[in-house]
């Protein structure tokens, strides 16, 4: 039973540091994307604000993958593994985030090229508000499928099968 609560233990302090780096990666999404939307006369500064566009684009990008690829999955899991598993929620939670991933893939289609970014540059401001709010939203439902099961403490030696 020991190591079997070792396992247990174990498995969630890797999903715990999981989620904190990625929770990290957001915050500098989060830091990028509210220093963009400061910035005055977007048209006037092309060449720095493109690049900083283009690393947001790319941070972005890695925060949604990560999310899909890593971080809901392991979460999945171990809603099953420890039977915390609420499937109507998590699969709802699932299906509001793919809306909200699509507006993040658009924006990042029509922005990370230098081509695109000469004809779009003046929609920017318009599209980072959309994008902020849209983000807003996704924050809130990926902290409600983490909180709703990934606790806050490892689990108790009898809470594993």
């Amino acid at each position: 039973m020991a190591s079997s609560h070792s396992a247990a233990l174990a498995q969630w302090q890797r999903i715990e540091a999981l989620v904190q780096a990625w929770l990290d990666e957001r915050q500098q999404l989060i830091v990028l994307l509210c220093t963009l939307q400061g910035l005055k006369g977007l048209s006037d500064h092309r060449q720095p604000l493109q690049k900083q566009v283009q690393n947001f684009c790319q941070l972005l990008m890695d925060y949604i993958s990560a999310g899909y690829f890593e971080v809901y999955r392991e979460l999945v899991n171990e809603a099953r593994h420890f039977h915390r598993d609420n499937p109507t929620l998590t699969r709802q939670i699932l299906q509001q985030l793919d809306n909200s991933t699509d507006e993040a893939l658009a924006f990042n289609e029509h922005f990370e090229r230098p081509e695109q970014w000469l004809a779009l540059r003046d929609q920017l401001p318009e599209r980072i508000t959309l994008l902020m709010q849209t983000l807003e939203e996704r924050f809130a439902l990926e902290d409600q499928l983490i909180l709703s099961i990934h606790q806050q403490e490892p689990p108790r030696q009898q809470a594993t099968h």
